[in-house]
């Protein structure tokens, strides 16, 4: 028995020592087999490989790959601007390209995009990555250099703008907001794009002109309890700890903001798929209330001084409509009312009694000695040996009348 066993054990040692050269030599003829067979009537990239072999053609689509990398790709934008793109964002795999050749036939490279890469290149552009990955993808794959945006130039327009003079914070949010696209329910939220809320403040109240003038639902906006100075009545936006500025894409199409760069202004682009209909912003019913006079008394200022402790200003109230503007008129959809409490004026005057009036000695009028000369009744000057105030005899204008008793 132990016999038959071993028997069995050599038999098997034998098959296996006769069949594994020989799978491996099947092995290598079908390998052999296909390395062998040549391509007909086969393109890959517009470059012919008929009658070469996988590793011919391996070799041939390298060469032609280095060749097409000498030169930058060419990107025509919608406004008709073209970028150059260096060659370097993509990246080719030629191995699964020529895998994928069963039959005769045109067949692309297989290519991808590093996004990363791609993004410097078109920084300050009015495009995004997604306008520009797929028509590039299709162009390198065909090793075309040319790229132009057709597709994305007929649905995408500029369908509102706002400029703005930002503060190194503010451009700081708008750059890392360049590029950012909605998709149909996406919602944009200001807070994800910085940190200091008073540039985030300034910078929402551009974009809320921006979004008021197309019909995207306004989610979130605070104003301040007083309007801050350089902005429009209506258009206010607080961003702090617990208020937001956010806005929601209610339209079927994906849209996108571009952020341009030109000197000291940021110009703010929505492109997307032109509304139907036209819309803009309007603030109207604007009021305002002027503000009181209060007065107050304190210990603490020198008698009769006063200083203004606080300076007054008008209040006001206005309504920002969103108006959409078609065929058959105009339709005002109510957005916002603000209003600010008039701030009064406050005049702080001393409560210390002013002291009394000191006493006022009397004045006696005193004269100048005065020489005898000037002197009128001077007795002792005589002229000419007369006084002139000696007593004269009257001299009457008319004769005397002699009186009825005289005896004459």
């Amino acid at each position: 028995m132990k016999q038959y066993g071993m028997h069995l054990l050599i038999l098997a040692g034998l098959v296996l020592l006769v069949s594994l050269p020989t799978i491996g030599l099947v092995n290598y003829l079908d390998a052999s087999a296909k390395t062998s067979v040549t391509y007909k009537d086969t393109r890959v990239a517009g470059v012919d490989l008929s009658g070469m072999t996988k590793q011919e053609a391996n070799v041939r689509l390298e060469n032609a790959i280095e060749d097409f990398t000498n030169v930058p790709f060419v990107v025509t934008l919608m406004d008709g601007t073209a970028i150059e793109v260096g060659k370097d964002v993509v990246s080719y795999n030629v191995g699964d390209t020529l895998d994928g050749v069963s039959e005769p036939g045109d067949y692309p490279l297989i290519t991808t995009v590093d996004e990363e890469r791609l993004t410097p290149y078109i920084e300050n552009q009015p495009v995004t990555l997604s306008m520009v990955t797929p028509p590039l993808i299709e162009s390198a794959s065909s090793l075309n250099s040319d790229v132009i945006l057709e597709m994305t130039a007929t649905e995408s327009e500029i369908v509102a703008s706002i400029a703005v003079s930002p503060t190194p914070a503010m451009r700081a949010a708008l750059e890392r907001m360049n590029g950012f696209e909605m998709e149909s329910g996406d919602i944009f939220s200001l807070k994800a794009f910085g940190e200091d809320f008073d540039a985030l403040s300034t910078l929402g109240s551009s974009l809320y002109q921006l979004f008021a003038a197309t019909p995207f639902q306004i989610l979130e906006r605070v104003p301040h309890e007083t309007l801050p100075a350089g902005i429009e009545l209506g258009y206010d936006v607080n961003v702090d700890e617990r208020s937001n500025f956010a806005v929601q894409n209610t339209e079927p199409t994906p849209y996108a903001l571009i952020v341009l760069e030109e000197g000291n202004t940021m110009t703010v682009q929505l492109l997307g798929k032109t509304f139907v209909g036209a819309y803009e912003s309007r603030v109207e019913q604007v009021t305002s209330v002027p503000y009181q006079n209060i007065v107050r008394f304190s210990p603490s200022l020198p008698a009769g001084s006063s200083s203004v402790t606080q300076s007054g200003q008008t209040g006001e109230s206005g309504k920002l409509y969103r108006v959409r503007i078609t065929d058959s008129g105009e339709s005002l959809e109510l957005l916002g009312f603000d209003f600010y409490e008039p701030i009064p004026e406050i005049v702080t005057k001393s409560s210390v009694p002013l002291p009394p009036p000191e006493p006022i000695e009397p004045v006696i009028p005193t004269f100048p000695d005065e020489s005898l000369e000037d002197d009128p009744f001077n007795d002792d000057v005589e002229d000419d040996g007369i006084n002139e105030f000696e007593e004269q005899p009257p001299v009457y204008e008319d004769e005397p009348v002699p009186s009825e008793e005289a005896v004459g």
